[in-house]
């Protein structure tokens, strides 16, 4: 939580120094100074929206009384003192400037695509690239920065600076937490970013380990298997642009894809290239990623049909009685009765495939915190990751699928930290174990 409120009260700091930054151009303005107006206006409903949206944000995560009452009157006064720049800007706009269009940014601005001199032009709004801290998006953040901040020549440091500050996220951006918003430390900033991230030999290394580690696909899933392909092309193409041989490695990669592969889409597979001489890496990913519209498609022609119900030789077939396609070599036979009255769990996460949790392509692919805060949010079992029960009233036979252990074998008892003296006088750490059951804990 501390980390949350950190980084917020940082975006408010910077929203409020560049309202300050506004303010000392209105105290020197000059009539040089008016071609510059159009632009600071449209800062000017930048920085407040900036400001505002943090505020709002530290409203919800410090809900004491004090901490209100000081944000009340906080957006009083930035709510008059935007109001006066305002005034005093429009005021001194020259008549034949028209405003920019309004946007968040300078990504979407003319400026970031050497356009300076098109005020009229009016362009879609472009959202900075972010970097949270994951190396196998760090190439596709530093191209992207570099070509619409850092390149930019109209653009000053310590506003380059800002727009820096403002992309990183979670782990990146701790580091840089309290960074003075000063020009000089923008090249100081950045260079810092490119010596922890801009390793060649450790992208490569990191790129090559999450392909090997990728989960593979244990049943026919649209999901996982979309899942899969995505992101094993991700870090395919992140090892090509690290210049890797990658068009020389057909047999390691169409294989390593392969064995991640479910039974029935290995199987076809095996039928489509009997005939190949050698297994080619892009005529594995062309053949899944056919499968995979295939998969969709006839998903959604048999979700169609069951939901209206479909005639067949004069019957109606009711849509609980219909199994998809798509799953049906793979579906477990199930007794009659049970079979119309049996709905498939739906995924916490809305996923289009129904599925639990623990089976869950996008909630395994998250890291171990992420899986801890959609567990918490979603107020499910801890256990067994269920939405019908607390971890408390969980009756499932394991606690841990990676170490079963069974939870009638093992009773967990109470202990403490404690730090005892002995005779003489010297403090030593142990634990004391607790009796839950005696009103008072008597050690010896």
């Amino acid at each position: 939580m501390d980390k949350k409120i950190k980084a917020v009260q940082l975006k408010k700091r910077i929203a409020l120094e560049n309202i300050k930054s506004l303010e000392r151009f209105q105290a020197k303005y000059s009539s040089d100074d008016a071609k510059q107006i159009p632009e600071m206006l449209e800062d000017l409903a930048k920085h407040k929206e900036e400001f505002f949206t943090a505020v709002s944000k530290l409203e919800e995560l410090e809900d004491k009384d004090e901490a209100v009452e000081a944000s009340i009157m906080e957006r009083i006064d930035i709510e008059e003192r935007c109001r006066k720049l305002k005034s005093f800007l429009r005021e001194r706009q020259p008549k034949e400037e028209g405003s920019l269009n309004d946007t968040t940014g300078l990504a979407s601005s003319t400026l970031a695509f050497g356009r300076p001199h098109a005020p009229n032009l009016r362009l879609s709004k472009i959202e900075l690239p972010t970097f949270d801290g994951d190396h196998t998006k760090w190439l596709s953040f530093r191209d992207r920065f570099i070509a619409m901040i850092d390149a930019s020549a109209e653009l000053p440091s310590i506003a380059k600076l800002q727009y820096l500050l403002s992309s990183l996220k979670g782990d990146a951006a701790v580091p840089f937490e309290h960074t003075p918003l000063t020009a000089d430390n923008y090249s100081v900033t950045w260079a810092a970013l490119l010596k922890r991230y801009d390793n060649s030999r450790l992208l490569i290394r990191e790129y090559y380990r999450k392909l090997h580690y990728l989960l593979g696909v244990q049943l026919v899933c649209v999901d996982k298997l979309t899942h899969l392909v995505d992101e094993f092309t991700r870090f395919v193409n992140g090892l090509k642009k690290l210049n890797e041989p990658v068009d020389s490695w057909d047999t390691p990669l169409s294989n390593m894809l392969l064995m991640k592969l479910d039974r029935e889409t290995l199987l076809a597979w095996e039928k489509h290239s009997v005939h190949f001489t050698t297994d080619k890496y892009k005529d594995v990913i062309d053949f899944v990623q056919d499968r995979i519209q295939i998969l969709k498609s006839t998903n959604n022609f048999v979700k169609d049909q069951a939901a209206s119900g479909i005639k067949v030789a004069g019957l109606i077939r009711q849509p609980g009685q219909r199994r998809f396609i798509a799953n049906a070599a793979t579906s477990r036979s199930a007794p009659a009765a049970s079979t119309a009255h049996t709905q498939q769990p739906k995924c916490p996460l809305e996923c289009s495939e129904d599925h639990t949790l623990c089976n869950c392509p996008v909630f395994i692919a998250k890291e171990v915190q992420q899986r801890r805060d959609v567990v918490a949010s979603k107020r499910l079992c801890w256990n067994c990751l269920s939405s019908n029960h607390q971890v408390r009233a969980c009756k499932s036979d394991y606690s841990c699928r990676t170490c079963p252990q069974s939870n009638e074998d093992n009773v967990f008892l109470a202990t403490a930290n404690i730090q005892i003296k002995d005779d003489y006088g010297n403090t030593h750490e142990a634990r004391a174990l607790l009796d839950s059951g005696s009103m008072s804990n008597f050690i010896a």
